[in-house]
């Protein structure tokens, strides 16, 4: 079995985790089984290039880690009350500052992650071999 084949059971199992949460109206069984399907859609978009430079596993592992710990940190400060206590950070509740200043941000990174990664040459270069594929056959 391929690691290809593994990561599209793997969203599968995380799929099924995600509807008996929405069947048990446990928001937690889908918001984190979400997340890391996140990362593993991230790790499918990368897969040819950390078959090249396999360092570049750290980028969908970082990612999930860093939204894992964001939501986990949001879910403990909200668990006594839904505004995360009664201070302020520059001007708004902890729970929402965490949700402004720390994990919309975080989605704009991702995508700043996503172009510094992106090859054009290299897909370039498998367009012209695909087709070159495609010709012979």
């Amino acid at each position: 079995m391929s690691r290809i084949d593994q990561t599209i059971y793997a969203l599968f199992g995380l799929a099924v985790v995600m509807v008996i949460g929405m069947v048990t109206n446990s928001w937690r069984a889908v918001l984190y089984p979400f997340l890391i399907m996140v990362g593993l859609a991230i790790f499918l978009g990368l897969i040819k290039d950390i078959r090249r430079n396999p360092r570049k596993i750290w980028i969908p592992v970082t990612v999930t880690a860093i939204y894992l710990f964001l939501y986990i940190f949001h879910d403990v400060i909200t668990m006594d009350s839904p505004t995360g206590g009664k201070g302020f950070i520059w001007g708004l509740s902890p729970a929402m500052a965490l949700y402004i200043f720390g994990i919309w941000p975080l989605a704009v990174l991702v995508c700043l992650l996503y172009t510094l990664t992106f090859q054009k040459d290299s897909v370039t270069q498998q367009l012209r071999q695909d087709g070159q594929k495609n010709i012979n056959m």
